[in-house]
């Protein structure tokens, strides 16, 4: 495949990676924080979710700030607690009532729906499914059945795994696709790929200037084929891509 159409793809998958949060929370010697974007209390001003890391012994709280029109924010008092070692957070309207939701991934393997309640404030905690770790997760339609479903990446049982959602804050398992090298921390982006309208998955290794992506075609009822045209390889032994 041409070199410079791998680069296409990949910088398709880069953009995506771009609007989704960042892949790990905050430590003592980096601030960076997971954070979404949503309208939260529904006044058609856009409002940020931020996972706000503990000091260590506690656990992390989700800060929830709402847009003011004039590119200002204001914090809301309520400050859920999340797990110790969040990775990843993602919004969508899980149970079907118009108003975003949040899903947040701990690397302990936990998965845990927030529930929106149309002014900014969140429902305790629920269970979604719970893994081994969870590193990434992206949402898509991916049975195109107009409810979003999620994709999770996972070290520790060197997997990616598709949760179908019932359009009632609820999944059931889905796909599921043993990465190739087990402990890989891979990164998953959803978009449609090849053009056939069914929302596809791209799984990044590395990063910078050492990344490989594996494409992963969608059927549009859940399920994926590996793409080895579209996906890419670095030789390890050159310094070229392959």
């Amino acid at each position: 495949m041409p070199r410079l159409l791998h680069l296409a793809i990949f910088a398709a998958v880069i953009s995506t990676l771009a609007l989704a949060p960042a892949a790990r929370a905050a430590t003592p010697d980096n601030d960076a924080r997971l954070t979404v974007v949503a309208d939260f209390n529904r006044d058609g001003i856009a409002d940020i979710a931020q996972v706000v890391p503990g000091d260590g012994s506690a656990p992390a709280t989700l800060k929830i700030s709402l847009g003011n029109g004039d590119g200002g924010f204001r914090p809301l008092s309520s400050a859920p607690e999340l797990g110790r070692t969040p990775k990843a957070i993602v919004a969508a309207d899980f149970n079907g009532d118009g108003i975003p939701d949040l899903i947040i991934g701990d690397d302990d393997g936990s998965l845990k729906l927030f529930l929106g309640d149309g002014t900014g404030n969140f429902a305790p905690a629920q269970d979604v499914a719970h893994l081994d770790s969870v590193v990434s997760v992206t949402v898509a339609d991916f049975n195109r059945d107009g409810r979003p479903d999620i994709a999770v990446s996972d070290w520790r049982g060197g997997s990616v795994t598709v949760f179908l959602g019932d359009g009632n804050g609820l999944f059931r398992l889905g796909w599921l696709h043993r990465l190739p090298v087990p402990g890989t921390a891979a990164r998953v982006s959803a978009a449609d790929f090849n053009g056939d309208g069914n929302p596809d998955l791209a799984i990044i290794y590395g990063d910078g200037d050492q990344y490989t992506f594996d494409v992963m075609l969608g059927d549009g009822k859940g399920g994926f084929v590996h793409s080895p045209k579209l996906s890419f390889t670095r030789d390890p032994n050159s310094h070229c891509p392959a």
